[in-house]
């Protein structure tokens, strides 16, 4: 949460038997140097896209745990041929104990199916979290050619499994060369080594705007309960499922990449008792929504979208009494509010399977654009992409959510403020593109109109910031009428109304939630 108000105002190589691993880009390491430009191509340089694979194999505990063993030497492999020609003993030696550990899944009856899904690994359908952060820069190989898939079947021998090393360890160059990689894949005629190309699945559906609020409560109502779980088992010091974060946040991205207005409407929703559980919710949904306007790559979203929800889980480890006390903070109180970011991300850091992306998020938000934020890193660096997307999102639901120590800021104030701020504590960009997905007044904003009228914003406007859709529920004299929809945006339909000001809905009494079924 922001805390403006309240102020004075890499895992080792698995493959350690092939040549050292080429350091990981900034974006993934936290260390960023780069420019913007530079480092978003190095976020987006995955293709998002979702392997078309299947799997009913079950697969045992033991399998399970080996197929760590099968993606170091999958890896090594990769390593080894970058260095030598397939015909070299070390690559062939890389090859023979591949297949050692390939040949014990297929004695027990089973191939050996991986998939490369969205920045994560998969044996058939179950994640292997621990291996996804492990073998980072192989998910990155593999997706980079299109092989969203890598399946061993049984019959596989040693000689086959070495003619399928130009494939098993190619990379874009040799793809290209080839004429793509099913002209690749064709070439070595290797039958029990079958890659996946990677497809586009769209889900093709329809669905009414009631029905797309109710996936998107369901949505929402699930990342407020891992919010709460996350609570109990930091404060009984148990660990925390990496896979359950991810999961939340998986129907989160797809919400709001599919459904992103009646997910923006939601993070309106406030709950003063809830506050902290609310605000992560929301600051996740508005970082999302704000991160799908720069990319959809998937697995930066994913990875935003976990830093996002997470980003104060600090304060988890912080006596409720300082984090909701009416008055200003002690000095000695203040400086145990501004740990709350190092808290957060050294309890991340111990959780298997989390991007070290989101680590960083947690780490940063409170830094600041100008990096005159708290905590502060020496050498100075820029913050990541991610960071910044998430201090924009936090801030502006700080703003506008009632507190113990503040009361709650209008819609259009706390986007003016945004403003006045871009440049020192926001990255200017960033803010234009928030206020531009928002609009001025954001959904669930409760308006006065020029007309004398009341209504509530329903969405922002596709053309123009000052004037997004409404629905009008009360005429000029304050007389509640049958609600009806105005686009702000088209001069005839709305007969020339303008927006004047937001409105308390809080103070009026009203129930914006009563308007919006």
């Amino acid at each position: 949460m922001s805390d403006e108000t309240k102020e004075p105002d890499s895992p080792s190589d698995p493959a350690s038997a092939a040549p050292p691993e080429e350091p990981l880009p900034a974006w993934a390491t936290g260390e960023a140097t780069q420019p913007a430009s530079e480092s978003f191509e190095d976020v987006v340089s995955a293709p998002g896209f979702v392997p078309d694979v299947r799997s009913t194999a079950t697969f045992s505990s033991k399998q399970i745990e080996r197929a760590r063993d099968v993606l170091t030497r999958l890896y090594a492999v990769r390593r080894t041929v970058r260095f030598y020609p397939p015909e070299h003993p070390a690559a062939r030696d890389a090859v023979r104990t591949l297949h050692e550990v390939l040949a014990k899944y297929h004695a027990e009856g089973v191939d050996v199916p991986l998939a490369f899904f969205e920045g994560e690994i998969f044996l058939g359908e179950r994640f292997l979290p621990e291996e996804s952060v492990l073998f980072d820069q192989l998910i990155r190989d593999m997706t980079a050619i299109g092989a969203g898939s890598l399946t061993f079947v049984r019959g596989l021998s040693v000689a086959e499994l070495e003619r399928a090393v130009p494939v098993i360890g190619a990379d874009t160059m040799d793809v290209a060369a080839a004429g793509g990689l099913d002209k690749l894949i064709a070439a070595v005629g290797a039958s029990h080594v079958v890659v996946g190309a990677v497809t586009v699945v769209e889900a093709q559906r329809k669905t009414s705007q009631i029905e797309d609020r109710e996936i998107a409560k369901q949505a929402y109502g699930g990342a407020l309960e891992l919010m709460r779980e996350l609570e109990r088992v930091i404060k009984t010091n148990q660990a925390v499922s990496s896979s359950q974060v991810k999961g939340v946040v998986r129907s989160l991205v797809d919400n709001v990449l599919n459904n992103r207005y009646a997910m923006l409407e939601l993070t309106g929703l406030k709950n003063y008792d809830e506050y902290t559980f609310y605000h992560s919710v929301n600051v996740a949904i508005l970082s999302l929504a704000l991160g799908s306007t720069v990319t959809q790559d998937y697995r930066f979203l994913s990875s935003l979208g976990v830093g996002a929800l997470m980003h104060d889980i600090g304060k988890l480890s912080i006596d409720l009494a300082i984090l909701n006390k009416p008055g200003s903070l002690t000095s000695e109180e203040w400086a145990l509010v501004r740990q709350h970011p190092v808290y957060g991300a050294e309890a991340a850091a111990t959780m298997p399977g989390l991007d070290r992306a989101s680590i960083v998020v947690i780490l940063e938000h409170h830094m600041r654009h100008d990096l005159s934020g708290y905590p502060q890193r020496v050498p100075m660096r820029r913050m990541h992409l991610s960071s910044r997307i998430v201090s924009v999102a936090d801030a502006y639901d700080a703003m506008t959510s009632r507190r113990s120590y503040s009361a709650a800021r209008l819609q259009d104030e706390g986007m003016s403020l945004l403003a006045k701020n871009a440049g020192t504590a926001f990255d200017p960009a960033l803010v234009r593109l928030f206020i531009t997905l928002m609009g001025v007044y954001p959904p669930r904003s409760v308006v006065r109109l020029e007309t004398g009228e009341t209504g509530v914003v329903l969405g922002a406007g596709e053309a123009d910031a000052l004037r997004p859709k409404v629905r009008v529920i009360a005429d000029a004299a304050g007389t509640m009428v049958e609600p009806f929809d105005v686009d702000l945006a088209d001069p005839v339909a709305s007969r020339g109304r303008q927006i004047a000001r937001c409105l308390d809905s809080e103070g009026m009494n009203v129930d914006v939630e009563d308007f919006l079924q």
